[in-house]
C-alpha cells in the first residue's frame, strides 16, 4: 500500500482492508469513515451558507466549516499513523534478542510502538468527540434540505468513536502488562466519551425534527 493514503484510491483501500493484510485495520479504516465525516459536516455548511435564504451568523459558520476540514485531514493522518504504529510493532516484534543489548533494544522498541498503538486511538477517538461537537454547533445553522446529511455525519464520527475506544481497550489488554502506566491517558474519558453520545443523540434528534416541521409545513400547504 502506498506509504501516504493521498496516493492511495479510494478503491485500493478497500481492497487492501478487505484482504489478508495486517493493515489497514478497525482505527485505520474508523479514521478514514471518520474524515470522510467531516468532510461532508463542512459541504453541508458550504451549501447553506450559499443558500440566499440563510440569514445565520455567516463568520460563525465559516469558523465551523474551517474546523471541520481541517479535522477531516487529521483524520487521514491517524489512518496512515495507526499503519506506521503496527508495523513497527510487528518490525520490534522481530527484532533479535540473543544478548542482553539486543533484548534491551527489543524491549525498547516495543514499548515505543506499543505506546503508539494505544495513544494514538485514544487521541483519534477524542477527535471524533470534538467533531461530533462540530455537529452539534452547527445544528441550528444549517439549512433542512442537508439536515439530514448533518445527521450522518455525526452518527459516522459516533461509530468511529467507538472504534478507536474499542481498539484501545484491546491493546491496552492484549500488547502491555502494564494497563496502569496508561491511566493518564484515560483520563476523564468517561465525561467527554458519554458527553460524545448525548451530543450524537441531539443532533439526531434536532434534525428529526427540522425534517418533520418542514413535512408538516408542506402538508398544511397542501
Amino acid at each position: 500500500m502506498p506509504t501516504a493514503m493521498s496516493e492511495s484510491t479510494l478503491e485500493h483501500f478497500r481492497s487492501t482492508a478487505a484482504s489478508g493484510e495486517p493493515v489497514p485495520a478497525g482505527v485505520a479504516v474508523s479514521a478514514v469513515s471518520a474524515s470522510f465525516a467531516l468532510g461532508l459536516l463542512a459541504k453541508v455548511l458550504k451549501i447553506t451558507s450559499r443558500r440566499k435564504d440563510f440569514t445565520g451568523n455567516l463568520p460563525k459558520l465559516e469558523t465551523l466549516a474551517d474546523s471541520a476540514r481541517a479535522a477531516s485531514k487529521r483524520m487521514i493522518q491517524y489512518a496512515e499513523e495507526d499503519m506506521a504504529a503496527f508495523n513497527a510493532y510487528m518490525t520490534s516484534a522481530r527484532l533479535p534478542q540473543a544478548t542482553d543489548s539486543e533484548r534491551a533494544e527489543r524491549k525498547r522498541a516495543l514499548d515505543s510502538a506499543v505506546r503508539k498503538a494505544i495513544e494514538l486511538p485514544l487521541e483519534a477517538a477524542r477527535a471524533a468527540a470534538s467533531g461530533i461537537g462540530l455537529c452539534l454547533d452547527a445544528t441550528g445553522m444549517v439549512h433542512t434540505f442537508v439536515a439530514a446529511d448533518l445527521g450522518a455525519a455525526a452518527s459516522l464520527l459516533a461509530g468511529a468513536l467507538r472504534v478507536f475506544l474499542l481498539c484501545a481497550d484491546s491493546n491496552i489488554k492484549q500488547m502491555t502488562s502494564d494497563a496502569a502506566a496508561y491511566r493518564a491517558s484515560m483520563a476523564g474519558r468517561t465525561e467527554w466519551e458519554a458527553r460524545a453520545f448525548r451530543q450524537t443523540e441531539s443532533v439526531l434528534k434536532q434534525v428529526a425534527s427540522a425534517i418533520d416541521a418542514v413535512a408538516l409545513k408542506q402538508g398544511l400547504r397542501s
